[in-house]
């Protein structure tokens, strides 16, 4: 497999990827930031490897690894290609929606092209390393680019799954679901218990067992067969005082999560019509209109 690299970006993503590079025994041969800040961060990264502005031309024979913003990332690809001296041996960004074609430019170069989308969160770039050990490395683009970015998260200890192109996007949406929209309500759930009188750390404390266990019980599951709370035993009473408890835009988010919940606990046929009735009642008369199905 190819075993020089240089990154393009010094994010989150891009430095702790690198860091697992190097970590696996691959060599970054350097980094291209074009901030200062971006490159203060990679020196403290990736001590020894040198570290660059955008402009020069990468260096020949390493593969590029561009982990940059989705928003810059066809820009930075014309930019790479106006610079190569050589079609790179491979080029992969790590944009979790946008496909390998992105990076159109660099493929008229001659380079094969590809994506390569660690399906985890990475906090910090400078921080404590991100554990990559079984994590899926989703992967797309050229059938050469592919073979190779397989080879890549095996060498990361990942588990390489090849999406379509066209599958990004819902790939992508399911990942932020899970992660960010998560991080978002634990964080709000994190700040109501602290309104009713935790501190900052009691609460973090108080929800940790609460969260993972839903979140393991949530991953073992068919469906909703294991979902716990009011919306599951049918409770609109409870549903109704929680909607009076919480601030109106933390109720707008519960009442479109409890329709959600509603409506497949409805066509699972895990809650009676008459119960669901009374919760979808109790969300209506908040100012949300509730649909739900339940299949002969």
């Amino acid at each position: 497999m190819l075993s020089q690299w240089f990154l393009v970006g010094a994010g989150r993503c891009g430095l702790q990827l690198a860091r697992a590079l190097s970590a696996s025994g691959l060599e970054v041969v350097g980094v291209e930031a074009r901030s200062p800040a971006g490159r203060a961060r990679a020196r403290r990264a990736l001590p020894g490897v040198a570290v660059s502005p955008s402009g020069s031309p990468p260096p020949e024979g390493a593969a590029l690894l561009i982990a940059v913003p989705d928003p810059a990332l066809e820009g930075c690809a014309r930019s790479l290609a106006r610079r190569l001296r050589a079609p790179a041996p491979l080029a992969l960004h790590t944009a979790g929606m946008l496909p390998a074609a992105a990076l159109a430019p660099l493929a008229g170069k001659g380079c094969p092209i590809g994506s390569f989308h660690p399906l985890v969160s990475f906090p910090t770039a400078t921080g404590p390393a991100v554990c990559l050990a079984g994590a899926v490395a989703a992967v797309e683009g050229d059938a050469s680019a592919v073979r190779e970015a397989r080879r890549l998260a095996r060498a990361l200890g990942m588990r390489p799954v090849r999406l379509r192109a066209s599958s990004k996007p819902g790939y992508h949406a399911a990942a932020a679901l899970a992660a960010n929209m998560t991080h978002v309500l634990v964080a709000a759930a994190r700040e109501e218990l602290v309104r009713v009188g935790f501190s900052g750390p009691g609460a973090a404390a108080a929800l940790a067992p609460l969260v993972l266990g839903s979140v393991e019980a949530a991953l073992s599951a068919r469906g909703l067969e294991h979902l716990t709370g009011p919306v599951a035993r049918g409770d609109a009473a409870t549903v109704r005082a929680h909607l009076v408890a919480l601030p109106d835009e933390l109720a707008t988010v519960y009442r479109a999560i409890a329709s959600l919940a509603l409506a497949r606990l409805s066509r699972e046929r895990l809650i009676s019509r008459g119960k669901a009735r009374k919760v979808a009642s109790a969300l209506t008369a908040q100012g949300m209109c509730v649909t739900f199905e339940m299949r002969p």
